[in-house]
């Protein structure tokens, strides 16, 4: 952990300085190395966290499990690729020596949140992705831009003020900052109203940052209007950091909640994925379609949190993972190819891509392809995070609630599938010319070949290591 963030740090604050003062975009290529040689400590993190059990660092300040060391390895493989597809356009923005600052500063912060056992590191790790982003958002400096990080960073601050106030009443019951000691101190207390209150305010202040209905105000202009190369950090590897957060600090509550939990969580999932999935439907702009998309899958993924009190709960912790890897890939995959299309003078509605297939195949292709693993069309990824895992995880407590899933499931065929009969079935206006080199053609191909090869059996051997304590 030392050594990934004194290199993130390190070259967060120094590569703007060295585009300015060599007058020339080398920011890009340093942040690129270093975040490829960070993707090369998290294959050796899991090699040597590999049934290994919890490793407590900093006096309890850290916990690194698996689990949590799988989480990072995607953010940092999403952060990549990222990196991978900016490096035509957005290297060339007047802006881009601060989006290369920014990168890897926030990645240290997803970092210390999937690793966090410390309420005080939860809010400084909390602040500096959050405030990060909000940069990010704003960096073209174009309308849409500015107004989307303003609304980003209003719905922030409204979420930092619910996570103070819940941590304070967490931290004010229990006289403990280290999360594995406030369950213990917790356990007595849990029909105290006010741990209740406080873990609450906690889920809401997470659900901001997730997109959760109805605390979802924000995202559809920032993930539907800002530009797509942002947007696809923002929605594969920021997103990370509300679940994360559930992860470390609220799932240990699940049994002093009790019945309350998959109340809760059942009613947020639902609310969510249904609110996405319609709201998806009678779009025409492909953008803030996946905008809405988003929201439907931040709902699936609560699924598996719903489950923490059933006996199917391992199967949602497995979900969870498996179903953060199909959404890191395909909705990367997705936005990179929406800010390619942009590039090429594509307007991002259905009739701008009208007929695409015909004059950029492989991109047609893998779009269609990561389109139907959202869905969960097998044997691609997501049919296996979908189906197996986080589907039937609520299956003995909540049949009720796997049925919803499956219902909601359905009804995002139907705007999915407006979008692959636009591409493949109607009369061609779309104008454009692929090229193998280009950097964006290159991570769709690879989004789409990972999404291929992990739905082919790697998937549930992935699941079958991922255990969390």
């Amino acid at each position: 952990m030392n050594i990934l963030a004194i290199i993130l740090v390190s070259s967060g604050i120094i590569t703007p300085t060295l585009d300015y003062t060599f007058k020339r975009r080398v920011s890009a290529y340093i942040v690129l190395f270093v975040i490829f040689i960070a993707s090369i400590i998290s294959i050796a993190l899991l090699y040597i966290t590999y049934n290994v059990s919890n490793v407590l660092l900093y006096d309890g300040v850290i916990k690194v499990d698996f689990y949590g060391t799988f989480l990072a390895f995607l953010a940092t493989i999403g952060t990549l690729l990222v990196l991978i597809a900016s490096m035509y356009e957005v290297r060339r923005w007047s802006t881009a020596p601060s989006f290369y600052s920014l990168l890897p500063l926030t990645l240290l912060g997803v970092y210390y949140i999937i690793f966090l056992n410390d309420i005080i590191l939860l809010f400084i790790a909390w602040t500096l992705v959050s405030v990060a982003s909000y940069a990010l958002v704003g960096i073209k400096k174009d309308e849409n831009s500015l107004e989307g990080a303003a609304k980003y960073a209003l719905m922030g601050i409204i979420a930092t003020t619910f996570l103070l106030y819940g941590l304070a009443l967490i931290y004010g019951l229990t006289g403990s900052t280290k999360i594995l000691d406030i369950i213990q101190y917790a356990k007595p207390l849990r029909n105290e109203p006010l741990l209740i209150i406080g873990i609450i305010l906690l889920i809401i202040s997470f659900s901001f940052k997730i997109g959760v209905v109805p605390f979802h105000g924000w995202l559809p202009d920032v993930y539907g209007g800002v530009h797509p190369s942002i947007i696809s950090f923002i929605a594969g590897v920021v997103k990370l950091v509300g679940i994360a957060a559930l992860l470390r600090v609220i799932y240990p509550f699940a049994q002093i909640m009790g019945n309350a939990w998959l109340i809760i969580f059942s009613i947020l999932s639902i609310s969510t994925m249904t609110f996405g999935n319609i709201a998806a439907l009678v779009q025409r702009n492909v953008q803030r379609m996946m905008a809405y998309s988003s929201i439907a899958h931040a709902g699936y993924i609560l699924l598996g949190f719903a489950a923490a009190t059933g006996a199917g709960y391992l199967y949602g912790l497995q979900g969870i993972a498996l179903h953060i890897s199909t959404y890191i890939f395909a909705k990367i995959g997705i936005f990179v190819t929406l800010a390619y299309l942009s590039r090429i003078g594509l307007k991002l509605d259905l009739e701008g891509l009208s007929g695409l297939s015909k004059k950029m195949p492989i991109t047609s292709v893998s779009l269609i392809i990561l389109l139907l693993s959202l869905i969960g069309v097998p044997p691609l990824l997501g049919f296996w995070s979908k189906f197996p895992y986080l589907f039937l995880s609520t299956i003995d407590i909540a049949p009720w609630l796997t049925l919803i899933a499956i219902i909601n499931s359905g009804i995002s065929v139907g705007y999915y599938v407006q979008v692959i009969k636009s591409v493949f079935f109607l009369s061609s206006k779309a104008e454009g010319v692929e090229r193998v080199k280009d950097p964006e053609l290159i991570v769709i191909i690879i989004t789409t070949i990972v999404t291929i090869i992990l739905g082919l059996g790697i998937a549930p051997f992935i699941a079958s290591t991922l255990t969390y304590k």
